[in-house]
């Protein structure tokens, strides 16, 4: 039997937050859970024992029920190190346990072929560490700050978690740290290497990082995003899969980015509706009630509201002393509050069927502010902050809120507001459609794709 330890007892000190990091959301979900789903699904692990702090071990056990994490044996409270809380998972392992995996909770990027190999060597070897090449040169220094000893590169290594164990083996090298009074190792491997038995390695992924710092989470969000995303040759293939007996709205979706959303489904799926002031029943995503009215006759006919894409949005060029209080507050209406109106027309059908995803189409601008068009870029970045803040509201009710944040775009409104460019200095509606349809198929939510 197969027992994956999983440290998530870390204060988070140097993350810097009112949350452990272990429990701070990532893509919708807690770095902790995207971490035990990955064991959770792995044929080779048979059961989890979870080492967290003593406040939180109710949480976890809440999140077992709530993501159906079924193989989770035991939640229990770790110590006061690392080497500890790594031993009290080891004592609280099954008697039948034969082999253990034990793994950093904040490492959400470890893969099956990982845990695969690992489960597979420590059959031969007993005890193995993860490994991947180190593209630095590594210093040694002496307690003055020279350097010592410049170490051979190609014979160093960057250890990472999940190191695995014959589980008699590793308990006896805790046992034998304690006899030597070793209490803050901060590696299972080491306290194996002191009883003079050697540790194989196999070489992981770089992409499986241990998020320590708040830069790691923006770093581990843009993974998140790569990974998931289907391949360009396979796009069409996958639209075919996944939309094609769907209910998907387009708002804005008769010019521009939504037009060229509506061109690429409307082959394959037959439940589309590309709405906007032209349609008919007119929608205006400045007006309650055209919007409620749609979704109502939508939802009527067809019980379902799979997808939602908002491309609706508008654009005034113009420095803010020119700028009237009429034009601003109509790029806020349009922008801002047209958003609000759809999301809060549409929740009440998305909570009832349970589940939805909603894909917001911001402005690579949202990061910086551009002189010229301060409304729009400020809106943009408060589409943004909406997006991320509603997508917590409603993660429980399997509903998955994004924005695709394209950088400039050949549309008819960029035309209207900037005049003729050089086409190779702005993206194809196509290529960003097919992007953002792309993003709509993930996993993820409160996440900003950014499209360049």
């Amino acid at each position: 039997m197969n027992s994956a330890i999983i440290l998530a007892s870390g204060s988070g000190e140097r993350f810097m937050g009112k949350t452990p990091k272990q429990f701070t959301k990532l893509a919708g979900l807690p770095i902790l859970v995207h971490t035990l789903k990955v064991f959770q699904e792995n044929k080779n692990i048979q059961n989890i024992i979870v080492v967290t702090n003593e406040e939180f071990v109710d949480l976890v056990w809440e999140f077992a029920r709530t993501y159906s994490l079924s193989k989770i044996l035991r939640v229990v409270a770790g110590g006061e190190t690392r080497q500890e809380s790594s031993r009290i998972g080891i004592d609280c392992c099954d008697k039948n346990t034969g082999f253990v995996l034990i793994h950093d909770g904040v490492r959400p990027f470890i893969s099956n072929k990982t845990i695969n190999q690992l489960a597979n060597s420590v059959k031969i070897h007993k005890a193995v560490d993860t490994v991947i090449p180190s593209a630095d040169t590594i210093v040694q220094i002496d307690k003055n700050n020279y350097i010592d000893n410049i170490p051979d590169r190609t014979l160093l290594r960057r250890g990472q978690t999940p190191q695995a164990f014959e589980y008699q083996l590793i308990k006896k090298a805790h046992e034998d740290a304690l006899k030597r009074n070793i209490q803050n190792s901060t590696d299972d491997c080491a306290l194996v290497m002191q009883m003079n038995h050697p540790v194989f390695t196999v070489i992981g992924n770089k992409q499986n990082m241990k998020i320590t710092y708040p830069i790691d989470l923006h770093i581990a969000d843009k993974l998140f995003q790569l990974r998931c995303q289907p391949s360009e040759e396979n796009i069409y293939a996958t639209l075919l899969e996944q939309f094609s007996d769907k209910t998907i709205i387009i708002a804005g979706g008769t010019s521009g980015i939504g037009k060229a959303i509506n061109t690429l489904l409307k082959p394959y799926v037959k439940r589309l509706y590309a709405l906007s002031r032209k349609t008919s029943p007119k929608f205006d995503i400045t007006n309650y009630d055209t919007i409620k009215n749609t979704l109502k006759t939508i939802w009527e006919k067809n019980k379902s509201i799979d997808y939602v894409i908002n491309c609706a949005g508008d654009l005034i060029r113009k420095d803010v002393e020119f700028t009237s209080v009429e034009e601003w507050d109509h790029i806020y209406d349009v922008n801002v509050k047209g958003t609000f109106l759809l999301t809060k027309a549409l929740l009440p059908y998305l909570k009832k069927q349970n589940y939805g995803s909603i894909m917001f189409v911001g402005s690579s601008s949202y990061t910086r502010g551009r002189a010229g068009y301060s409304a729009y870029c400020s809106s943009k970045a408060a589409l943004v902050n909406f997006c991320q803040a509603f997508a917590q509201e409603v993660s429980t009710y399997n509903i998955r809120v994004n924005v695709a944040s394209p950088g400039r775009v050949d549309t008819p409104l960029r035309y209207r507001n900037f005049g003729k460019e050089d086409p190779k200095m702005l993206l194809n509606t196509e290529y960003v459609a097919k992007k953002i349809l792309s993003a709509l198929l993930q996993e993820t939510t409160g996440s900003v794709f950014e499209i360049a």
